[in-house]
């Protein structure tokens, strides 16, 4: 029987031994340092950036789990890199009583990017529980390209809060709290986006014409063939633009039981083709038991609380409604 792997130092060096566990365990504080090893609490990592640098170096086969300190992380960012095809979990000890907190500070940062899966066969398994995300940019964004290899996430029990342009040095269009981009079959539940925001009047090209950007950032931005992904039982509140939209192929996914309170521009979930172009409509979305109060602007009008745009024959005749809405209680 294959054995767990243990974090060991060694004349300086990260060695991995086997144990009888199921878990590589590396600690995160924001009182630790890059240059501790990581393996215990006393001897914690302080940034994400020293965990991918440590988990890189040690390049464990089997599951790995980042326990993150109660306590507040400032300005950090991540491009993650390192995917075995073991779950990759992010999350505050057992015990815990309040959320860690990574504070971007209002810089022009994203939180947590993922790098594609350079191999196929080997799913990204990220899981994220229990941490809020504020003052950033962009929060977590999963899928940077076309790789079938970005499967299997978890979001779970997160707070995004304060995200996008309203809330950044970064460029005035921010677009997501979470996105995902040719991500399949993952699981976005239990979270709250509170505060997702762009401005009603900024420069976004540089013209010298203020625009209104409220429109173009989500709090969950699925496109690009990011299909069979649940969302459930999320709270949406303060987001400028449509709280959910998918793009581009971004078929059957399920989004039950969230509740959607000032939530939307014109949509609490919206599935978008531009008019022209060469993007296809995504199909076999649901839409189902969610409660829906009032929009961003106020209440939404008729028929939008879910909405497509573009047209729906661009790649052939659709085998699925784009979406299908049901069980809506309003509020």
């Amino acid at each position: 029987m294959q054995g767990r792997w243990r974090l060991r130092v060694l004349c300086g060096g990260l060695l991995l031994v086997p144990m009888l566990a199921q878990a590589t365990t590396l600690y995160l504080s924001p009182s630790g340092s890059d240059s501790n090893t990581g393996a215990t609490a006393a001897t914690a990592l302080k940034t994400l950036k020293g965990v991918l640098t440590r988990v890189k170096a040690a390049a464990p086969t089997d599951a790995i789990d980042i326990v993150v300190a109660e306590g507040t992380y400032v300005g950090q960012s991540v491009l993650w890199t390192y995917f075995n095809g073991q779950p990759i979990t992010f999350a505050p000890p057992a015990g815990a009583t309040t959320k860690p907190v990574f504070d971007g500070g209002g810089a022009d940062l994203s939180w947590f990017v993922m790098e594609d899966s350079a191999d196929a066969a080997i799913a990204t398994n990220l899981h994220f529980i229990g941490l809020t995300v504020t003052n950033y940019w962009l929060g977590l964004d999963l899928g940077r390209e076309k790789a079938a290899g970005n499967r299997g996430n978890e979001v779970r029990d997160m707070l995004f809060e304060r995200i996008g342009g309203a809330y950044s040095s970064g460029p005035p269009m921010g677009y997501a709290a979470l996105r995902l981009r040719n991500s399949s079959g993952n699981s976005i539940t239990g979270n709250r986006f509170h505060g997702v925001k762009n401005s009603a009047s900024a420069d976004s090209d540089g013209d010298g014409v203020n625009e209104d950007l409220t429109g173009y950032i989500h709090a969950i931005y699925a496109a690009h063939n990011a299909h069979d992904n649940v969302i459930a039982d999320n709270d949406f509140s303060q987001v400028s633009g449509d709280a959910i939209r998918t793009r581009n192929g971004s078929d059957d996914n399920l989004i039950e039981g969230n509740r959607f309170i000032a939530a939307g521009k014109y949509s609490a979930y919206s599935d978008w083709i531009a008019e022209t172009g060469d993007e296809c409509a995504s199909q076999g979305n649901q839409f189902k038991d969610n409660t829906v109060g009032d929009g961003y602007f106020g209440p939404f009008d008729d028929g939008y609380v879910t909405h497509s745009y573009g047209p729906d024959d661009r790649c052939g005749t659709l085998t699925a409604p784009r979406i299908t809405e049901s069980g809506t209680i309003m509020q």
